[in-house]
Parts: structure tokens; C-alpha cells; sequence
């Protein structure tokens, strides 16, 4: 099968590498331009661009794909595959492949469509995380669904970690709707739009945490916003002594645990007081440092019972 990929994200990667490694397809990848990041502000190819190099996948960058319109890097392709692409695509682009185009997003669709699905299915609360493969169509992550894998989401588990974990997820879901769309053989379920939920995009406004909610709430929000754009917090000794800046990245929450402290307070050296139960911090990174287990944080800083975590949202 002809294979035209639109893709810029990570979340792309794994099924990039799998379908590249099947010589039954010829792919191509269709990818937004190098944009600058890094301290050096250095231009910097999407994930999809540099999977596609390492794999010897031709690529193709640009700020439309529509554009390039009627030329494209692969002849009369047979299916466009969409994954954390970021540009909308026109129906006259999608009609030129023969299978037409489909999309795999983070999320068990109808619930959480837009830009964030992995990240509002840990900030909700959602024992239960996956995979959907849906036609693409005019309304956004609304198209006809093609195949749908689960998973449970884990205790501690981050946004950052479950993205991973999903995007290995997808693979075989995409895979095996390629098969049963060239088989003839695939069926497609309209959405319910009554059950439809919205996964808005994350912005810095959103890196604080409220220790007066439960336990739970608070292990759902770090750990959703983690690692973009995290939850900060400013670690008050006690008895005195140098403010610390931290971000949050992993926690575990204790819904048993019963204290008589404020929201915020150290019970210990790991375990912070919730409005009810407490967070065990599992994973901190301090203010231009790396990422480090709480361990190895306590080993050098004098973490004690009584100290403060403060946490609020920006100003204005």
C-alpha cells in the first residue's frame, strides 16, 4: 500500500517505525518545517522529520499541505495516515488518496477531542486511557470510528508517561485497520455526540495546584500537567532557611491516610497533607536542575515535618 503519513509529534513515532519496517507499504511523511527551541534557539526538525531520516523515509516539510497540491511526494496514494500532524487538512487534499484518510488520536472518541486528549484524561480523573482510529472528517476528531484500544491508566502514572505508552498502544490498532481497509473488510461507528467532551489545549496559566482538594484531585492534576507545563511550587522551611522553586512531576496519592495538618504541610519527609488524605512526592525537579527522585532531593536539602509547599496562580 501507498502510504502518504502526515505527522510531526512523537506521538507518531512508533507507527512511523512500524510501517517503515514493512516493506509491503511505501510511505512517505509530509511534516511542518524545523522550528527553533533549545536554550540556542537552534532549529530543530519535528520528531516525525527525524524518525523519518534515521528510517530513510522520504520527507517532505511545510507549513501547508494543501499547498503542494497536486504534487506530492508519493503518486497516487492509496491512504492518508494523520497522526499529531497540527495543520487541517482540506477535503479536496484528502480525497486524492484512493482509501481516503484516517487519523489516530489519544483518546477513546467520542470523550476528549481536541488538543490534549492524554493530558484531560489524567486531569479528569479517568481510570481508563486509549486509542482511536476514525475517518477524518469536518468536525474536529469527529469522523467515523475505525477501532478503539484501552488501557488503565496507572496510580502514579504521568501524562508524559502515558503518551508514551499509548503511542506504542496505536500501532497495532493502525495497523490493523491498514489491513482491513485494503481487505474491504473495515466497519465504521458513528460518534455519539451526546457523549462528546473537549480536551483543550494546556498554557502555563494552568502550573499550580490547590492542596485544599482531595488527595486525589491533587495526584490527578500534577500528574496530568506533567511534564508541560507542570505544577511549580515554593518549598517553605519551617524553621527557616532558603525558599526552594520546585516543579511537581510525580506523585502518588494516599486516600487512606488520615492527618490533622493544613493542605500544603509536610507530614513527613515525602507525604504533603491534602484537604483529605495526602500526596507522597515521588519525582521533583528544582529550579534549573534535572528532574530527580524524591530521594535524592531529600539527600540534599533538610526536608522536615511542618514545612510548606505554597502553590498559586499567576498574577493578572
Amino acid at each position: 500500500m501507498k502510504i502518504l503519513f502526515l505527522a510531526s509529534g512523537a506521538f507518531a513515532v512508533p507507527t512511523l517505525r512500524a510501517l517503515a519496517n514493512d516493506s509491503s507499504h511505501q510511505i512517505a511523511i509530509i511534516t511542518q518545517p524545523d522550528k527553533p527551541g533549545g536554550r540556542g534557539r537552534q532549529l530543530i526538525a519535528t520528531p516525525a522529520a527525524q524518525a523519518g531520516a534515521q528510517l530513510n523515509v522520504p520527507v517532505i516539510k511545510t507549513p501547508s499541505a494543501n499547498s503542494l497540491s497536486p504534487h506530492l511526494p508519493i503518486d497516487k496514494p492509496d491512504l492518508h495516515l494523520v497522526i499529531a500532524f497540527g495543520q487541517k487538512l482540506s477535503d479536496e487534499f484528502t480525497a486524492r488518496a484512493r482509501l481516503g484518510a484516517i487519523n489516530l488520536h489519544g483518546s477513546l472518541l467520542p470523550r476528549f477531542r481536541g488538543a490534549a486528549p492524554i493530558q484531560w484524561s489524567i486531569l479528569s480523573g479517568d481510570a481508563i486511557a486509549g486509542v482511536s482510529v476514525i475517518r477524518l472528517s469536518s468536525v474536529m476528531d469527529g469522523g467515523p470510528i475505525l477501532a478503539r484500544c484501552a488501557t488503565p491508566i496507572g496510580p502514579s502514572e504521568t501524562s508524559g508517561e502515558l503518551h508514551d505508552r499509548l503511542a506504542d498502544l496505536g500501532v497495532e490498532a493502525v495497523l490493523e485497520t491498514i489491513q482491513r481497509l485494503s481487505a474491504g473488510t473495515a466497519t465504521a461507528e458513528v460518534q455519539d455526540e451526546t457523549q462528546a467532551t473537549r480536551a483543550p489545549k494546556l498554557d502555563k496559566s494552568m502550573s499550580w495546584v490547590d492542596f485544599s482538594k482531595p488527595c486525589r484531585d491533587v495526584s490527578c492534576r500534577i500528574r496530568g500537567l506533567s511534564p508541560w507545563p507542570g505544577c511549580h511550587v515554593t518549598l517553605l522551611p519551617a524553621q527557616g532557611g532558603q525558599p526552594v522553586e520546585l516543579r511537581l512531576i510525580k506523585v502518588a496519592a494516599d486516600i487512606q491516610a488520615v492527618h490533622q495538618r493544613p493542605p500544603g504541610v509536610f507530614i513527613n519527609r515525602t507525604d504533603v497533607a491534602c484537604g483529605s488524605g495526602v500526596v507522597k512526592l515521588l519525582t521533583v525537579q528544582p529550579s534549573n536542575r534535572a528532574a530527580m527522585s524524591m530521594t535524592d532531593f531529600i539527600n540534599g536539602h533538610a526536608i522536615a515535618a511542618g514545612d510548606v509547599l505554597i502553590s498559586k496562580p499567576p498574577s493578572g
